[in-house]
């Protein structure tokens, strides 16, 4: 599976990719293309390849070498069709020669400021070789045009047709001019056919200048969210998950401008479900989204927004929200949920190790049913010890798995009626460990300090008693 699967399915990916100092559309398609990572010594090798771009990029005398590196990205041309004219064997345009010549200059000056800076990967090959023969004069200038001393024949048909009134001779100068054109042919043949012969270097460094566009964005973004990089525990160690201080980068930057931080949350998950209780917007679902950001970033090969992060590879992460069913569009919230969490189940039983992270499964139906959904669904995860988070509002399910939930609201600092666009300020999203079976019931608290009718709120509270009775 590709970034660009995952960017549609894992809210936050596009948000940071659209954050990321990309030099165009032509990257971005190879970032889109990037593969979802499995292999522990391949994420090992790419975290290197990172941490050493970020030390570059947070080193202050290494900014003006790395400012020339992002210019250096805006130069590099699209040269995508040259490149299969070449693979082809087609004859190039004086256009695409010149987009030969210039790219080859490039390639040199990309090895000579990696070198430089000290950034030993994605080496380029030098086509020195290529720029030589599209430089026959030695200028060493990035121009082009079909020189004379490519064919002596050619060079001669051009001094006599400088020789040459047109309106005078009009026909001699036709026939050199036809001429002329039959000469350029044959000295773009042959120069066509020597870089034919480069064509596999050429392209493997273009693909290189990207990856290596690509490294120094994901740095310039862990600079900016001061993410760390994520431990990875081997396939062999037990299944823990484990990360302190995580932050949602999109939340995050949505409270700054207001002057409002965003409160990093930690969680450890074992193999196994776990379930998430809180009242109504006490983060839960943030929780849920994050973590399946942060599951992402490590296996695309980012750094994570968090203190520390030790994370398990998975093969898929599912992260399944009610109202983001779209790949099952025309479909109840319900219907489509209940087919995405089959999708899962078979995934599951194939032996596939996922992550799981499920917003209040079955709250769209009645609430016996509910229940008894998310009770079959904890013991099939059970089952598989399948690692995964769960939040839900159904209490006193006798269920026997982990339980975490959300500190809540935090009514000691609210003096007087509670302002609706303050309550943020006074939530605790802190995680603790839950003993009990039980649900917070916070909702008519709130309510009360919002100045909701008292009539009603007692009303509301009397249907809660009588019920537990």
């Amino acid at each position: 599976m590709t970034f660009a699967h995952f960017s549609e399915r894992i809210e936050g990916l596009k948000y940071l990719t659209d954050r990321m100092e990309l030099s165009g559309s032509r990257v971005r398609r190879y970032l889109m293309r990037e593969s979802f990572c499995t292999h522990e010594n391949v994420l090992a090798l790419h975290f290197d390849i990172l941490q050493k771009a970020l030390d570059i990029v947070k080193d202050r005398s290494a900014m003006t070498g790395v400012m020339q590196l992002r210019h250096l990205f805006t130069q590099v041309h699209d040269i995508r069709a040259t490149l299969d004219a070449l693979r082809e064997l087609r004859v190039l345009d004086e256009v695409e020669l010149f987009e030969v010549k210039y790219f080859s200059a490039l390639c040199r000056d990309f090895s000579i400021l990696c070198n430089t800076l000290g950034f030993p990967y994605e080496t380029l090959q030098s086509l020195q070789e290529a720029f030589e023969l599209l430089d026959p004069g030695g200028s060493g200038t990035v121009s082009f045009h079909l020189y004379d001393s490519y064919s002596q024949s050619l060079s001669d048909a051009r001094k006599l047709a400088a020789s040459i009134d047109p309106e005078k001779e009009p026909d001699k100068w036709n026939a050199l001019c036809d001429l002329i054109t039959e000469e350029e042919l044959l000295v773009r043949q042959k120069l066509s056919h020597a870089l034919h012969l480069m064509h596999d270097v050429m392209q493997e460094n273009f693909d290189r200048i990207a990856r290596l566009e690509i490294w120094f964005a994901k740095a310039t973004l862990a600079k900016r969210y001061n993410m760390v990089r994520p431990q990875i525990v081997p396939a062999s160690a037990p299944c823990v998950l484990s990360i302190e201080g995580m932050v949602n980068p999109v939340i995050a930057d949505t409270l700054e401008p207001v002057n409002k931080n965003f409160q990093p949350v930690s969680i450890m998950l074992c193999s196994g479900p776990c379930l998430l209780t809180g009242a109504n917007m006490s983060g839960k679902t943030v929780v849920l989204k994050t973590l399946a950001l942060l599951q992402a970033l490590t296996q695309f090969s980012f750094f994570v927004p968090a203190r520390n992060a030790s994370i398990p590879l998975v093969k898929e992460v599912f992260l399944v929200i009610g109202d983001k069913q779209d790949q099952y569009r025309g479909l109840s919230s319900f219907a489509a949920e209940m087919l995405e969490l089959d999708r899962i189940m078979a995934k599951v039983r194939k032996g596939t190790k996922v992550l799981v992270l499920a917003d209040e499964p079955a709250r769209t139906t009645n609430p016996a049913e509910g229940a008894a959904i998310l009770c079959a669904l904890v013991e099939f995860l059970d089952r598989y010890h399948t690692m995964s988070l769960i939040s839900t509002h159904y209490g006193d399910l006798g269920l026997s798995c982990r339980k975490l939930r959300v500190s809540g609201f935090d009514s000691k600092q609210v003096k007087g009626r509670l302002d609706p666009l303050m309550m943020n300020e006074h939530m605790n999203y802190s995680l603790i460990e839950e003993k009990g079976d039980s649900v917070p019931m916070e909702a008519l608290h709130i309510a009360r300090l919002l100045g909701v009718d008292e009539t009603f709120i007692r009303s509301a509270q009397q249907y809660v008693k009588n019920k537990e009775k």
